[in-house]
């Protein structure tokens, strides 16, 4: 299968420039010494697969994903999606084409709009039907993540935790993206809700043929969702394996030691 991401020696640093200093700790005058966030890391994803990119916090899994969105840029390396190298202004076709679902899906949720009218929105900007279809399709996305038609009439504020977490899947696949990450898109969500979620992003995979990279510390959750895992430390890919071997053989002590405390999702075949 052919490879759909690529990632080659990949570098993100933060506080090298002296744009960045006047963020730090004591303005101008901080140390010009940079934080290297990711570390030459290089790995690819097929076409259709799914990968889990697992790490504590601060592993640099979550920046590592937003140089691929764009929202990072690189220090060195290169990333090429479908063959073509991407940096960080994007045409519009390759920024529809890799969304990413947040973690907290209320804070990228507009607050004052109701969900069709996110939905539709999203869908004038970019074009994605033609004006008398928008409603239609507004109902086709809800339906596509198991929301009722009357979710459509509500606000953000007005649905549980599990329910937003569907609706910023909608809004992701309204733009029919070749490639969705989900950033620890299940960790607000309590244990019943996280499930559900699970299901729903397993189920879209089939559906939808989409390339899925999860971003989480939950191994468990690589486990049910995921073909490969790359396991990231301070910034570098320390273990990378399928699912089943990472399991059964773990060849780092790192590894094993996210395997022993992260605690098991239970969840039914």
């Amino acid at each position: 299968m052919s490879a759909l991401i690529e990632i080659e020696h990949a570098t993100v640093r933060f506080g090298g420039s002296s744009a960045w200093r006047r963020l730090l700790p004591g303005g101008a005058g901080g140390s010009a010494e940079p934080v290297i966030a990711v570390d030459d890391v290089s790995l690819s994803v097929s076409r259709g697969a799914a990968l889990g990119i697992v790490g504590e916090s601060g592993s640099g899994k979550s920046t590592l994903m937003r140089a691929l969105m764009g929202l990072a840029p690189l220090a060195a390396g290169e990333i090429r999606y479908d063959g073509r190298a991407l940096g960080v202004r994007r045409d519009v076709a390759t920024r529809r084409a890799i969304q990413m679902v947040f973690q907290d899906p209320g804070t990228t949720l507009n607050p004052a709009r109701d969900v069709g009218g996110i939905l539709a929105e999203l869908l004038g900007v970019h074009g994605m039907v033609a004006r008398e279809r928008v409603e239609a399709r507004v109902r086709e996305l809800l339906d596509l993540v198991h929301l009722p038609a009357d979710v459509a009439d509500r606000r953000p504020g007005q649905l549980s935790g599990g329910q937003k977490q569907r609706v910023a899947i909608a809004r992701a696949l309204a733009l029919e993206p070749q490639v969705l990450i989900a950033d620890e898109a299940t960790s607000a969500l309590d244990v019943i809700v996280q499930a559900s979620v699970l299901d729903l992003l397993a189920e879209l995979r089939q559906s939808t043929e989409v390339t899925l990279l999860c971003i989480t510390h939950d191994l468990d959750l690589v486990r049910y969702l995921c073909d490969a895992t790359v396991v990231m430390r301070a910034g570098r890919i320390v273990e990378e394996a399928p699912v089943k071997q990472l399991f059964e053989d773990p060849q780092t002590e790192y590894t094993r030691e996210l395997l022993a405390a992260v605690p098991r999702l239970e969840v039914a075949p």
